[in-house]
């Protein structure tokens, strides 16, 4: 009996091998989509809107999102994101205009909310508390990986593409292939079988219950951390294409070997972080890592050199992203069963708030400051100092608790 319990379930199965093909989309049109609008003359500036935009739509939608959620079951909220999402990613690339291009990106961000006021609460349900940080931290490492392989393989084809077609046009076919492969994972959606009787309290109690989780101590230090976090993350991750692409001078299919090998180590992170979580203790496993990702950030953006930035970008995705299962898993067990969606659109909200406003202002830096390119990277790193320290004194009187649930 004990056996079964701790073995993952069918329906979570489903959905590890949905999001391979979901993030291989996703992460071939990161890595692809920056590059994509310098080569249209759009600027940093407008590039900054864009993902500002896109980010703040996420957040904004948390809260329908996370109603419909409640009201209709997480299944239809995972199916219309894997659907849509990957057809808004395809004609960002089929169009050229950058007002087009972005309604389509702010769609984009609206419907990723369905995800994520989705998926933590399908894990909760769908899992045992034994395995539950296992099958955070496998859904993180399959998250990163099919990234990762999004990043190298379409670098590739992108490369491959330029021989025959000019690069605006080679960039254009790409992201539109990587959102048609990306519709596939709604086949394994469709095959999820949804638990009855487990929808969430209806609309009318939504705000209400949103206000008693805003109550909890715990609950709004860790909204704090993720807005922190989210504004530092803001201003470098979604510009390490443009990073590279433009300060070092390298081919797209270069940058997706590199982003390629960072996501890996993000993968790597991910898969042994339980062992961590167990040996130190969940809380001492974010501050450790999170403290040793530091230099390496900065090292990112001194010197210019592949080599360098190359082995610091994978070294900084490792150690600062291994956490992630750790938070994703304290978000929902912070909170009770009926109101695990609701903190994770808060929890969404806040991040991506902060992401949207420091996405702005890293394109305003990089358009405006002669050392624009590398000046977020120290903002960034003083930004995940200070969200290190605020997490040590929020949440260190939770370490002892932390381990004992993973024994």
């Amino acid at each position: 009996m004990t056996k079964t319990k701790d073995k993952i379930s069918i329906n979570a199965k489903l959905y590890l091998v949905a999001i391979v093909f979901f993030y291989i989309a996703s992460g071939a049109f990161s890595m692809l989509q920056g590059i994509y609008i310098k080569q249209l003359n759009i600027g940093e500036s407008f590039l900054g809107i864009i993902i500002s935009l896109r980010t703040l739509a996420l957040a904004i939608c948390s809260v329908p999102c996370a109603i419909f959620v409640n009201k209709y079951g997480k299944k239809k909220g995972l199916l219309i994101a894997m659907f849509f999402m990957p057809i808004f990613i395809a004609f960002q690339g089929y169009f050229q205009d950058k007002w087009i291009i972005l309604i389509f990106a702010v769609l984009q961000g609206a419907t990723n909310s369905f995800i994520s006021v989705s998926e933590g609460p399908f894990f909760m349900e769908n899992s045992t508390e034994k395995i539950r940080l296992k099958l955070f931290s496998f859904s993180f490492a399959d998250n990163v990986f099919s990234t990762m392989f999004g990043y190298f393989a379409f670098g590739t084809i992108s490369n491959s593409l330029e021989k025959n077609l000019n690069i605006t046009r080679a960039l254009s076919y790409s992201i539109i292939l990587s959102g048609a492969l990306g519709v596939i994972s709604c086949i394994f959606i469709l095959m999820i079988k949804e638990h009855k009787n487990t929808s969430l309290k209806t609309d009318q109690h939504f705000y209400r219950d949103m206000l008693n989780v805003l109550k909890g101590k715990y609950s709004v230090s860790l909204l704090v951390y993720n807005s922190i976090i989210g504004f530092g993350a803001g201003l470098v991750v979604p510009y390490f294409n443009v990073y590279l692409k433009y300060k070092i001078n390298i081919s797209t299919q270069q940058i997706g070997i590199i982003m390629a090998l960072a996501q890996g180590a993000m993968g790597i992170g991910g898969i042994i972080t339980p062992f961590m979580a167990k040996k130190l203790g969940r809380i001492n496993t974010v501050i450790i890592c999170q403290i040793i990702s530091i230099p390496f950030l900065m090292f990112i953006a001194i010197p210019p050199s592949v080599m360098v930035v190359s082995i610091a970008l994978f070294i900084r995705n490792a150690l600062m992203n291994m956490t992630t299962p750790i938070t994703n898993t304290m978000s929902m067990e912070l909170v009770n069963q009926n109101e695990r969606s609701i903190f994770a659109s808060a929890n969404n909200i806040a991040g991506n708030v902060s992401r949207a406003l420091s996405a702005v202002v890293a394109g305003f830096i990089m358009s405006n400051f002669a050392n624009g390119y590398e000046l977020p990277y120290f903002i960034t790193a003083i930004l995940y100092a200070i969200a290190t320290i605020y997490f040590y004194k929020c949440f260190s009187p939770l370490n002892r608790q932390a381990a004992q649930l993973l024994n």
